[in-house]
């Protein structure tokens, strides 16, 4: 049995390898010193040499290995940035609480490290969102092992309640702010800023739009929300932008771009306006729809592209 040093970007991790009646077992490069390593490894070796003394008894799952199990099916199934959020969280509750049996966990093993969580959060001067995002990817964690292996076991975020939090409004940029950023603007960045303003599109959905896409009444707009999930397309109000633009079917909208653009973070600073995004644009033509145009809540919903109602409600305020 031998522990190993690998080097990455967050530091010096350390990792286990060892072979166990000609099959090999090793772990994740995520440990901190060579004796914790030894140590989680020392904990692996007896639990595949207890389970090959007695073959009729089901082996332990561990913390780690339901990480492991449930990281692999989000890298293949979500986006990666989801994949790295569980990842890190993950992580932290496995430094915390340690690779122990999954069954051992408790309630309360779950509570205490949200509720140093919120206090660090505190410290910081930030809200309890991160934490109630943790607690809903470790009941989600939980019940993935639960069910993939038939656990008899609660699971143990099952009853702990949500961190409050202090609900603001997001914030809504004035005509006057987003006119002062448009005349700084090359056309087709105006363009792009006048198109989300008008559709409520994702930043990513008018980096897809093509001539076939654009018809006389509406505009067509595709969605896929994971890395693996079906891409859904929506429509919209054809958007007065376009009101001049004629493409080839083929030929995309916004050619320019591949990936975000990031020429209004930028403008937005040297204009020195308080922080808005392409997401604010977003909920501002959300709140036009419901609050001045006086649209259905279900139909603002269908233009969004949202599968629930209670979140189109979020994205609704007055528009002053």
């Amino acid at each position: 049995m031998a522990q190993y040093q690998r080097k990455l970007k967050k530091g010096n991790r350390w990792w286990f390898k060892f072979s166990f009646q000609n099959q090999l077992y090793f772990s994740n490069a995520i440990y901190l010193s060579k004796t914790e390593a030894k140590k989680a490894e020392y904990e692996k070796y007896e639990e595949v040499s207890n389970q090959a003394r007695n073959p009729s008894e089901k082996p332990v799952l561990s913390l780690l290995e339901a990480i492991n199990e449930r990281l692999d099916l989000l890298k293949a199934k979500k986006s990666e940035k989801y994949y790295k959020e569980n990842k890190t969280y993950y992580s932290e509750l496995l430094k915390t609480i340690g690779n122990v049996p999954i069954k051992s966990i408790t309630r309360k093993d779950i509570n205490d490290f949200l509720f140093k969580a919120s206090l660090n959060a505190k410290e910081k001067r930030k809200d309890n969102y991160g934490v109630n995002y943790m607690l809903n990817l470790f009941k989600a964690l939980f019940n993935y092992a639960i069910d993939s292996h038939e656990l008899e076991m609660r699971n143990p975020c099952q009853g702990i309640k949500p961190f409050s939090i202090k609900k603001k409004l997001k914030y809504i940029p004035s005509d006057k702010d987003i006119e002062a950023v448009k005349d700084i603007c090359d056309p087709q960045q105006k363009l792009l800023i006048e198109f989300i303003s008008e559709t409520a599109a994702r930043i990513n959905e008018p980096l897809k739009v093509t001539g076939k896409d654009i018809l006389d009444d509406y505009v067509i707009l595709y969605t896929k929300k994971s890395r693996n999930s079906n891409v859904v397309p929506r429509k919209v109000p054809r958007p007065l932008c376009l009101k001049d633009i004629r493409l080839k079917p083929d030929e995309r909208l916004f050619s320019y771009w591949s990936d975000t653009p990031k020429f209004l973070q930028r403008k937005v600073k040297t204009l020195k306006q308080k922080t808005w995004s392409y997401h604010n644009l977003r909920h501002r033509r959300a709140s036009i729809w419901a609050n001045v145009e006086k649209r259905p809540l279900y139909e603002v919903m269908s233009l969004l592209g949202h599968s629930q109602l209670s979140t189109t409600q979020k994205y609704l305020q007055m528009i002053l």
